[in-house]
């Protein structure tokens, strides 16, 4: 029992630790975020810090991880839903957004960091997490093309590629990221008002 409190425990603080450095990469960039920083916004220790990880990268990439594992269980059973493609891809593209919109310091590493906050001059020293990341980006994205595919099937969808039809999809989507500001008062409501119209605009591209 005791053992399990523990387990929990850790798993709580790297997740504190995730979404402390996920607001410092979001607000400061890669480079200007350090172990320090990311201490300080926890009001805790470095050795808190390097309990769980051993340097800022790992802490990056397991930000890439955690968003790609809430994305991917959150539109995974939507899409095998006995409902038509078109259907399943409106409620694929909401949970998406909605992910974006509620944990958005998370989700817009995710989505930009690869592109801003990469490794220019050290690149090659980080080739084993970025194949990975970018093998969860795959198959995270092949999930919608499969959708988009069986929806050209079915007459629902214009009659192009689904992997070409997939970008700029997302890219409709994930343009959120970029200027959505969450508003102090805020509501459930509001936040579904903006996926609402999203998903419309996205689908817009895709009909017949």
């Amino acid at each position: 029992m005791a053992e399990h409190k523990e387990v929990k425990a850790d798993s709580k603080s790297k997740e504190q630790i995730i979404q402390a450095a996920a607001e410092l990469f979001m607000d400061l960039g890669y480079a200007g975020t350090s172990i320090d920083t990311i201490a300080h916004r926890l009001g805790a220790t470095k050795g808190r810090i390097y309990h769980h990880y051993r340097s800022k990268s790992q802490i990056f990439f397991d930000i890439q991880r955690t968003a790609m594992t809430r994305l991917m269980e959150a539109t995974l059973p939507l899409a095998q839903a006995p409902l038509p493609a078109e259907e399943r891809l409106k409620n694929m593209a909401f949970a998406h957004l909605e992910l974006l919109l509620k944990e958005l310091p998370i989700q817009k590493v995710a989505v930009q960091g690869l592109n801003r906050y990469l490794f220019e001059n050290e690149g090659f020293r980080h080739s084993k997490p970025l194949h990975e990341i970018n093998q969860l980006r795959d198959e995270y994205e092949g999930i919608f093309i499969e959708v988009i595919e069986q929806g050209i099937q079915e007459g629902a969808f214009i009659n192009l590629p689904a992997h070409l039809l997939s970008k700029p999809f997302f890219g409709s989507m994930n343009w959120v990221t970029v200027w959505y500001r969450p508003r102090r008062l805020q509501t459930d409501e509001d936040i579904d008002a903006i996926c609402t119209m999203l998903v419309e605009f996205s689908m817009r591209g895709l009909r017949q």
